[in-house]
């Protein structure tokens, strides 16, 4: 009986000597924190869609990101737009400089659009376009950035090519491969397209000065591919830093990861969706 006794103490040493070591080994847990968020404090004047103030002022507004920009482990931007039930009010540029523990917006907001593009071809030059969205696709607007993003200037917005004006036409893409030459992928419906046709037109624009003036350089037919918003974003720095964005289409919040190479193991950062808007102004505290 002795001797049994002796295995079972053996046994329980063993398993519990185990199980230390497992932990030992084990990766850190993500790390989680809630970051602060600072909104432009100017009023915004809703212009021509000033019915939706009402309901942006009585029930406040969501913010739809719609992807993510990742520059080092340090920097990187999220972008999309600002709306109520009725639809966007305007467009939103947040960068941290902190790896996600606070966030601020940096670019002035252009009514009634999306932040559907941004692009850089180095740390310091970027570019973010943004797209009217009320009521459907409409007019382009593209800005740039020689800071890194800390500024923002409108550069231009864009004129239909011929037989296409661009309200008809959806930015599949934007790239850029030096702080001087970029591209657009602009779709458009076939003219001759019926329902259920698959096929769409693709034209794309080039500049050569930096996205001050574009000209078409190809026109293509294509199958058309879906336009969905993924519900994850992945994106890489250029120090090769993993960043994630979790921005699912229903929620009250948005989940931002960035891999810590350090200490080995995801940081996450839980943003609310959901903030108050009053005479013009979306507040910092939601």
């Amino acid at each position: 009986m002795s001797s049994k006794k002796q295995s079972l103490t053996f046994c329980a040493a063993a398993i519990a000597l185990l199980a230390l070591t497992s932990a030992a080994c084990k990766r850190p847990a993500p790390e989680s924190s809630a970051p602060a968020i600072e909104f432009l404090t100017d009023s915004f004047d809703l212009g021509d869609i000033g019915w939706m103030s009402e309901q942006a002022d009585e029930n406040g507004v969501d913010l739809d990101v719609r992807g993510l920009c990742a520059i080092d482990r340090n920097v990187a931007f999220l972008f999309g737009g600002v709306g109520v039930a009725a639809g966007t009010i305007r467009s939103l540029l947040l960068r941290t400089v902190d790896g996600g523990n606070s966030w601020h917006e940096v670019m002035s907001p252009v009514l009634g659009s999306e932040l559907i593009h941004i692009a850089f071809s180095d740390p310091q030059h970027g570019w973010a376009l943004a797209l009217w969205s009320v009521e459907g696709p409409g007019a382009m607007l593209l800005s740039g950035s020689t800071d890194g993003g800390k500024t923002w200037r409108q550069l231009t917005g864009f004129q239909g090519s011929q037989g296409h004006p661009i309200p008809d036409g959806f930015p599949l893409s934007m790239s850029f491969t030096s702080a001087l030459k970029g591209e657009i992928e602009l779709a458009h419906e076939s003219e001759s397209a019926s329902m259920d046709d698959t096929r769409e037109e693709v034209e794309t624009l080039a500049s050569d000065d930096g996205g001050v003036t574009w000209s078409m350089v190809r026109r293509e037919t294509r199958e058309r591919l879906p336009l969905e918003i993924p519900a994850v974003h992945y994106d890489c720095g250029f120090d090769n830093t993993d960043w994630e964005l979790h921005a699912p289409a229903v929620g009250n919040s948005i989940t931002v990861r960035r891999f810590d190479r350090e200490q080995d193991h995801w940081r996450v950062m839980t943003l609310p969706r959901h903030f108050q808007y009053k005479r013009g102004r979306v507040l910092s505290s939601p």
